[in-house]
């Protein structure tokens, strides 16, 4: 297994990301980003994978399938879950009234 260093911030606050996913070659990459710099969009995993040349962002596209899996921080996964049962209590509420 390839492991890429994105050096990452570590900020607390936006925590990291680890992504493990196939190449193309049939060998497998580890790569772990700040959280705001990975996104699920159109079923392919984005991260920005470093810069080029000229110092523009290269953004890497794997395809859901190829995915083994994703990690998140802890803070963020909590937040996230906290976000849902906020907007769950909120629905709850709405349909009491």
């Amino acid at each position: 297994m390839v492991e890429i260093n994105t050096d990452t911030e570590s900020d607390l606050e936006v925590g990291t990301a680890t992504i493990v996913y196939e190449t193309p070659d049939d060998g497998v990459e580890r790569v772990t980003v700040d959280n705001d710099r990975i996104a699920y969009f159109q079923d392919h995993w984005l991260f920005e994978y470093g810069t080029d040349d000229d110092g523009n962002d290269v953004v890497r596209r794997i395809p859901r399938a190829r995915v083994h899996y994703v990690e998140r921080s802890v803070e963020e996964i909590e937040e996230t879950f906290e976000s849902g049962l906020e907007k769950a209590k909120e629905k709850i509420d709405d349909i009491r009234n």
